[in-house]
């Protein structure tokens, strides 16, 4: 018997979501796997007979933003054994980071052909995504934890967080099997929902020490989603403009977490 349209989405939903378990420490997987397993296969059937793909899609969206947090969670009590204190100090210096290797990979888009392939020295400027993505999801769910009392920075900025580092995980997925692009897609949606949402509320109501429009800025993640779908007839126009909307990004974040990580330094005597 041929599988069903709901088996197969099912069924690929399920093993995408076995590898990204992955992400949880081994006593984690071993005590609530299965249980989380059999929850979202269950999820899955009632939302694709309610809804369908869409159904699936937007199940999708809260598993991976679930998912994140509490991967997050567990892995700083359980694995990289540091403070919470110690993840917010170096939340600015892991924006700088990620600012820099997300700028660096920004000139991948210079590659004067499609962007289907990358060669040469642009196949290794691409790759820097995925350390770029990684850092600065971190720091936005450092500077998350710092902002707890904010109620609209927290939130907003632990959408950041998650997203960028759904996006990381796509990157890698995506080496692994071409039809995974997706996961980053999903990924880069909520990172710049994200943005949108903190940088139009810190445009009145600032809250980082930085110039109010500046996460605003950042939110011209949609102009680059545009360029994907909207292409102008010049491959060189669309090349250019892909790499200043990056390193656009890249630098933006690199700004901010210097002026993080400055203020936080500054911080320091005081306090001693």
């Amino acid at each position: 018997m041929n599988p069903t349209p709901q088996t197969r989405w099912i069924a690929f939903s399920e093993r995408v979501y076995r590898v990204l378990l992955l992400l949880y420490p081994a006593d984690y997987r071993r005590e609530y796997g299965w249980l989380m397993v059999q929850l979202f296969r269950d999820v899955c059937r009632q939302r694709y007979h309610q809804q369908g793909r869409i159904g699936i899609a937007l199940w999708w969206c809260r598993t991976v933003f679930d998912l994140a947090l509490t991967v997050i969670e567990q892995r700083r009590k359980v694995r990289l054994m540091i403070s919470k204190a110690t993840f917010v100090h170096f939340a600015g210096f892991m924006l700088v980071l990620g600012g820099a290797f997300s700028g660096l990979a920004a000139f991948s888009q210079l590659q004067p052909d499609d962007h289907f392939t990358y060669h040469g020295l642009y196949q290794v400027l691409i790759l820097l995504w995925a350390p770029g993505t990684l850092f600065v999801g971190l720091g936005c769910v450092g500077l998350a934890l710092s902002y707890e009392s904010i109620f609209w920075a927290k939130w907003t900025l632990y959408l950041c967080g998650v997203g960028s580092l759904v996006m990381t995980a796509g990157m890698f997925a995506t080496f692994l099997n071409e039809s995974l692009w997706n996961l980053w897609f999903i990924g880069a949606l909520l990172h710049i929902s994200g943005l949108t949402a903190f940088g139009l509320r810190h445009a009145f109501k600032p809250v980082l020490p930085c110039f109010r429009g500046l996460p605003l800025q950042m939110a011209l993640g949609w102009v680059i989603i545009g360029l994907g779908i909207l292409r102008t007839d010049s491959q060189t126009t669309n090349n250019l403009l892909s790499f200043l909307m990056f390193i656009g990004t890249g630098l933006a974040w690199l700004a901010i977490g210097q002026a993080i990580h400055r203020q936080r330094q500054q911080a320091e005597p005081a306090v001693a």
